[in-house]
């Protein structure tokens, strides 16, 4: 779990992408947050949770972790802003 980087609903898979590789799965992104640690998730665009621990900024309407950009929906934005404050 301290190497998922943040996951990615893709059709009808998920992404994991963490620190070394990206694995995927046949479950929905709303089953895989449920089984994950609610302090260390968020969940920032229908398609998209990220690990708090590895933002790097967030500009604009977007997430950098490392080299990755996530976009942020605007259902997600005052949420997280409120958890990252």
């Amino acid at each position: 779990m301290d190497t998922i980087l943040y996951i990615e609903a893709s059709g009808n898979y998920t992404k994991i992408i963490t620190k070394t590789e990206t694995i995927t799965i046949r479950d929905k992104i709303s089953d895989i947050l449920e089984s994950l640690p609610t302090n260390g998730f968020i969940q920032v665009h229908k398609s998209f949770a990220v690990a708090i621990q590895y933002i790097n900024k967030i500009n604009g309407n977007r997430i950098h972790i490392q080299d990755h950009i996530i976009p942020i929906g605007k259902l997600y934005k005052a949420n997280l802003l409120k958890i990252l404050n």
